[in-house]
């Protein structure tokens, strides 16, 4: 049997080299409420062995140390240069980090010592915590790896800095990932707002924050029915979801879209209410719509969730159909004054209306001087990645380097942009199986990348996180010391920011040099 331990910011695959890509020692530098992570790979295990895991500090065992098995799951096409995937008759896209057909590793399984072997080939992840009031110092652990008689030493040296990571919660950046709750439901087989649903739901909200989640959407047709009289707010419903998810550990909240597309037509010029409702800005649509911002006012109101609160119109307006999105964003804001509009903007045509724009991150490069005078102006700037951009721009997918999705948290420091959204946390496909499926078909003869649609699995008895949300999870802990550093010495992080990030398509990709760039700034925030 050989084990080898790799850096968890460094993809790889069922049949790589563990003599080439791993050592049997790891140094790992990390601050304080941080977490210390590494990858072991074992090749030629036993058949239907069983694996003895344990880590030991100082000769004793370590409590807080834990294991998972990692899953891999398959890439069927690669992401295409531009955005979606690759397609016949087009250039292919050179910056993936292999070549379709593969399986890479992603899921993550916790797992307890002992443990069977389900193959000859088996890749672990080890996390030990650090807690936010550790002692500054290095700690060395001994990883003991045994199959029967044969045995397997590894040792992980882990340096704590001083600098401090912050809490998610309201000061933390605003990230949202958004989700299906009918999901959660149906992937675990229960029965929808059940007991054991809402407990369901608890699981992702805790899982979430651990990726430093903050923000969370309440769709309209989670917390609306449709009557003859229109949509009718089921306010126990709609206060047991925020209090679930502010429980977790969640601040801000987003009121979801009110509208949407006439006909689900992308280039269609008009929007509809929301389930099954009228022309949105016919005066049929201006009613409907009043009566159901009326409530979710007064339910604000009474809760006092005023400062949590962000209201989205419509996802995704284009040139087309500016016009009316600003007739419906105007409509919103007098039915519910004083309250921020966010919204993933593909359009400039919208000033006064939206108050934080959410433009495609390969989008707000080319376009920054218009976002940089939106920011002077006062709005606030955020970011979001879904099947677009593909080619070198820095996104989540499973065909990308992890460090992309670190990278991200450097990015939103490099441009002090103000959150970051993805709409794919566990937005699987009805015949979607995604431990066996990745790639699907989104209308027409276009197909989402890769990982798209989500980035948890639907673990046995709770979600599971993937390699990509602890890859950002570790980038979104950088910008907050980032933040810092600007704060203490803008020189010094402009400086470390440009050793492993200078724009959303030119960064690193080697995980050293990333790794020398985290060290220089927990160095730094320690003088």
């Amino acid at each position: 049997m050989r084990a080898a331990l790799i850096d968890s910011l460094e993809s790889f695959f069922p049949d790589s080299d563990a003599a080439k890509i791993g050592a049997a020692k790891a140094a790992l530098d990390v601050a304080r409420g941080g977490t210390a992570a590494v990858h072991v790979l074992l090749r030629n295990v036993p058949a239907g062995a069983e694996l003895s895991l344990s880590v030991k500090a100082a000769g004793r065992a370590a409590p807080t140390a834990r294991w998972s098995r990692l899953l891999d799951v398959p890439v069927e096409i690669n992401t295409g240069l531009v955005g979606f995937v690759e397609r016949k008759g087009r250039p292919k896209n050179p910056h993936v980090i292999r070549r379709a057909p593969f399986r890479v590793y992603d899921a993550i399984q916790p797992i307890a010592s002992p443990v069977k072997a389900p193959a000859a080939t088996v890749a672990l992840r080890l996390e030990i915590p650090v807690a936010r009031n550790a002692k500054p110092g290095t700690r060395k652990y001994a990883l003991t790896i045994a199959a029967g008689p044969q045995k397997r030493q590894l040792e992980v040296t882990v340096t704590v800095h001083k600098a401090l990571i912050p809490p998610v919660g309201r000061r933390s950046l605003p990230y949202t990932n958004w989700f299906s709750l009918a999901l959660m439901a149906k992937r675990h087989g229960l029965k929808p707002f059940s007991e054991a649903h809402w407990e369901m739901i608890a699981r992702y909200a805790r899982l979430m924050v651990r990726g430093r989640q903050n923000a969370f959407w309440l769709p309209w047709g989670d917390i609306f029915r449709r009557t003859k009289a229109g949509l009718v707010l089921d306010r126990p419903k709609m206060r047991r979801i925020v209090r679930t998810f502010t429980e977790a550990g969640m601040y801000h909240i987003e009121g979801g879209h009110v509208g949407h597309r006439t006909g689900g037509k992308w280039t269609s010029p008009t929007f509809d209410i929301t389930m099954g409702g009228p022309r949105a800005t016919s005066p049929e649509g201006e009613a409907d719509l009043a009566k159901a911002c009326k409530q979710l006012v007064d339910e604000i109101e009474r809760n006092g969730w005023r400062d949590r609160w962000v209201q989205h119109v419509t996802d995704e307006p284009i040139d087309v159909n500016a016009a009316d999105y600003c007739k419906l964003a105007a409509m919103v804001r007098k039915n519910m004054p004083d309250l921020p509009i966010l919204d993933a903007t593909e359009s400039e045509k919208l000033v006064g209306l939206v108050d934080i724009w959410c433009p495609k991150a390969h989008e707000y490069q080319r376009r920054r001087a218009f976002f940089d005078a939106r920011k002077a102006a006062g709005d606030r700037v955020w970011v979001y990645t879904c099947c677009f951009p593909g080619g070198p721009w820095l996104n989540r997918l499973l065909d990308m380097e992890l460090l992309r999705p670190a990278l991200l948290g450097w990015a939103t420091a490099r441009y002090d942009l103000d959150g970051f959204l993805h709409w794919g946390l566990n937005h699987y496909r009805t015949d979607q199986d995604p431990f066996q499926q990745s790639v699907v078909a989104h209308g027409g003869s276009n197909s989402l990348p890769a990982g798209d649609t989500h980035v948890i699995y639907p673990g046995k008895g709770a979600p599971w996180s993937s390699l990509r949300f602890e890859a950002q999870r570790e980038g979104l802990e950088d910008y907050e010391l980032l933040k810092q550093l600007k704060a203490k010495d803008p020189k010094a992080a402009a400086r470390i920011l440009a050793r492993a990030f200078r724009s959303y398509d030119d960064y690193t990709k080697e995980t050293r040099t990333f790794r020398s760039a985290r060290k220089a700034l927990l160095e730094a925030l320690g003088k």
